[in-house]
């Protein structure tokens, strides 16, 4: 079996969009996508999947290309809805963290041991240290 990857939307943003100030960042970690199932969490379909990113013809082109390669796969996120709306909501009102409904959802799906998450791409490494150390997952 294949190592899986979780791609936070930080990523796909710079990776998509030459103009973003990471891009450079992105390009080099693109390998990943390669090497591993990539795990497409539907979250993160919606946020990348946003009106600036498809008036993008060429960033829009390869993401549908990457959705459809084989070894991608869509994750639902119904397990999680319900527990990461919680956790949101009592995460920043008690002042512990701001962390946006999709993130809260990835860090549901990092801690889901049936879903044997390997690895995270992401920009933000600090809304996920703390679960990704837990779980054993690496982040890249």
């Amino acid at each position: 079996m294949t190592n899986s990857i979780v791609v936070d939307t930080g990523y796909w943003f710079a990776l998509l969009d030459p103009k973003d100030g990471c891009h450079n960042q992105a390009q080099p970690k693109a390998g990943y996508l390669e090497s591993m199932t990539v795990v497409f969490p539907w979250p993160v379909l919606y946020e990348t999947l946003n009106t600036r990113l498809v008036k993008n013809r060429p960033g829009i082109q390869l993401f549908e290309r990457l959705i459809k390669r084989p070894n991608a796969c869509q994750i639902d996120d119904a397990p999680y809805r319900r527990t990461a709306l919680a956790d949101t909501f009592d995460e920043a009102v008690a002042g512990r963290r701001s962390i946006s409904l999709c993130d809260m959802v990835i860090r549901l799906m990092l801690q889901d041991a049936n879903l044997k998450i390997h690895a995270l791409l992401t920009f933000n490494p600090r809304d996920f240290t703390d679960v990704c150390h837990s779980a054993k997952v690496q982040i890249l």
